[in-house]
């Protein structure tokens, strides 16, 4: 066996089953485990912006990867007035939030903010009430690193056949 040569073990049907690898290879791969550990673990709850029309707003997905709620968290801002062409579950979940408080004037930046941390059926519907207008939430709200929902592989998945 060569210094960096992988050998497979294979099953009778030729699938393989396990690796041998040499032992620096090994430590390698153990030593990078451990920096793994030690360094800013990557949380459920990563943190996506969509902004537009002079606001901002925050949350993440929860649930599922094919089909994930969505949560605002609070202080996130909101277009003061949907457009006409709103359709009107979006309108009246607008409503709803404006009455309970979830949603509450910011006369200084002239918007809406969220006063608690709001979870949505979808991303789509959150976008929607912060912008006024229907988006596709997979679409607009991005991480830190300009990767959109659908990019981060949100969203429902087609079967490969």
């Amino acid at each position: 066996m060569k210094d960096l040569e992988v050998s497979f073990i294979t099953n009778k049907n030729g699938k393989k089953t396990h690796a041998i690898i040499p032992i620096e290879i090994y430590k390698q791969l153990t030593a990078l485990k451990s920096l793994i550990k030690y360094s800013a673990p990557l949380s459920a709850n990563e943190l996506y912006t969509f902004s537009c029309q002079n606001v901002t707003a925050h949350g993440y997905p929860k649930g599922t990867r094919h089909k994930p709620f969505f949560l605002v968290t609070k202080d996130s801002q909101a277009v003061l007035m949907p457009v006409d062409s709103v359709p009107s579950h979006i309108q009246n979940l607008r409503e709803e939030l404006l009455s309970d408080g979830t949603l509450q004037l910011d006369p200084e930046h002239n918007c809406f903010i969220f006063t608690k941390d709001t979870q949505f059926q979808s991303a789509s519907a959150a976008a929607a009430i912060i912008a006024g207008t229907v988006r596709n939430g997979l679409d607009v709200w991005t991480n830190r690193e300009g990767f959109s929902l659908k990019e981060s592989g949100f969203g429902k998945k087609t079967k490969k056949s």
